[in-house]
């Protein structure tokens, strides 16, 4: 118990968790002076609107924030103290911390979200139902979910960099608000409207466009979050090709 004592630190788990807000609002105000993304927010807004105007809607909005915002508690409270550092070490080490947190953690994510979520397990499947009401989701959908896939996918995360951590030591705070960000960025951009075939934004297009894919199907492919790279290793890649988004 002194020993858990010792490596625990709150401070900088707080200290994370600002830097994630903080970074969020610069970037998305940021973001909203440059047309394409403005226009984007305008379109997801009033998808959303739209949604929220339905009573079956946002209880089940606040139940995914709900079960997001519990696993967020874990690993701020208990997780992240024991795993993070204020120490910087070198921007080579922050590059390789994002990219092997990312990547482990999509890696799980993947098998978590075929195997469990769309394979047998009914309850699972029934849980991961309420998500894929959404057929042609917007921004703000990543939140519409069963309390329960919030938490795990949240804790998933935490456990990602907790596991790591035993084997690399402790993450800087710096790459942790950075992997945070761009984590929690790219399952918002999964979800989100975003038409345009203007270079070099086609790409962005392209990313939420293969989410959407896997929505259109509940049992088909795409089940990785921050990266298709699973998919494609793994033969569940879909493409306009196998399931054309004009089926939406």
């Amino acid at each position: 118990m002194p020993a858990f004592f010792s490596e625990y630190d709150i401070y900088v788990s707080i200290g994370s968790l600002a830097g994630l807000v903080a970074i969020s609002l610069v970037v998305f105000y940021t973001m909203q002076l440059i047309p394409t993304f403005k226009e984007a927010n305008i379109a997801n807004q009033n998808a959303n609107k739209k949604m929220r105007a339905k009573s079956f809607y946002s209880p089940n909005v606040r139940n995914g924030m709900l079960g997001s915002g519990l696993g967020y508690l874990v690993n701020y409270l208990i997780i992240l103290p024991l795993t993070i550092t204020f120490e910087f070490s070198s921007v080579w080490n922050v590059l390789f911390s994002i990219f092997i947190i990312l990547m482990v953690y999509d890696f799980f994510y993947y098998l978590m979200h075929r195997f469990l979520f769309h394979g047998n397990n009914h309850f699972f499947k029934t849980v991961h139902a309420v998500h894929h009401q959404m057929k042609n989701p917007s921004r703000g959908d990543s939140s519409y979910l069963h309390w329960l896939e919030g938490t795990m996918g949240v804790l998933l995360f935490g456990f990602t960099v907790g596991g790591l951590s035993l084997i690399f030591g402790k993450f800087d705070i710096v790459s942790i608000v950075i992997t945070m960000w761009l984590y929690q960025e790219i399952n918002l951009h999964n979800h989100a409207i975003f038409e345009t075939d203007t270079f070099p934004f086609k790409t962005l297009h392209k990313i939420s466009a293969d989410h959407h894919r896997h929505h259109i199907n509940f049992n088909k492919g795409n089940y990785s979050s921050i990266t298709l790279l699973y998919d494609w290793m793994f033969g569940t890649y879909e493409t306009e090709e196998t399931t054309p988004l004009k089926q939406l």
